[in-house]
């Protein structure tokens, strides 16, 4: 006989889902990016990016050669600076007024404060769309929201690294990480992020997120758009 309930880690998911608390903007004001209350004091100064960010500027140059680039969530803009040293016009959009008034000067004025939920901007805007650690820090109702934007004003590849959790028993497990930053709230199964991509029309790129992920973290996904016959 089947079951006519929902499985207790789907019964889970939707009280959390309907239950979840964002966090104010106001809780990312300048202490947040630049002090070094992280381990190893991973700030977000420019000089301290540029040395954690590695070799990430030239990969995204190499493997998707965008002519025109979002980042979704960008902070203070930091890899919008670094984009920009290899050529690459970026902008970006952040909800935190503190990201733009300790921006580099250079990429400062292409920061736009608002919303990565809904997005002021036509379908098909960009040739890449990043978003990098970014959804840890959001609801999950704000990741559906934020991956359906992604997805909408991208014309061809999408670029996103998130933490995820660690030993999911379940699609719908979802954990907390409140040892590495206080505001991680929801690391998601990563099948579960990938099938939100995949439902909004992106199909899977392993040899390029290969390329990416060239630290071997496993936190990074790349997916293209691609027509769905209707």
């Amino acid at each position: 006989m089947i079951n006519p309930n929902p499985s207790p880690s789907l019964q889970a998911f939707e009280t959390l889902f309907f239950n979840q608390q964002p966090w104010s903007v106001e809780k990312y004001d300048n202490d947040y990016f630049v002090e070094n209350w992280r381990e190893e004091e991973n700030n977000y100064t420019l000089e301290k990016r540029r040395v954690i960010e590695g070799k990430n500027p030239q990969l995204i140059q190499a493997v998707f050669q965008p002519g025109s680039v979002i980042d979704l969530g960008c902070g203070p803009g930091n890899l919008m600076a670094l984009l920009l040293e290899h050529g690459i016009q970026a902008e970006g959009i952040d909800g935190s007024p503190a990201s733009v008034k300790i921006a580099p000067a250079s990429v400062r004025h292409k920061i736009k404060v608002g919303s990565i939920t809904k997005i002021d901007m036509p379908d098909n805007s960009y040739d890449l769309a990043i978003c990098r650690e970014v959804y840890e820090h959001l609801t999950i109702p704000q990741v559906v929201a934020s991956v359906r934007e992604m997805c909408r004003i991208t014309r061809r590849y999408i670029y996103v690294t998130t933490r995820f959790h660690h030993n999911p028993q379940s699609l719908f497990d979802v954990e907390t990480d409140f040892e590495t930053d206080p505001t991680h709230i929801t690391l998601l199964n990563k099948d579960m992020l990938r099938m939100l991509f995949v439902l909004e029309g992106m199909a899977h790129r392993p040899d390029l997120e290969e390329k990416m992920d060239w630290m071997k973290k496993g936190r990074c996904l790349v997916y293209e758009k691609k027509a769905i016959a209707l």
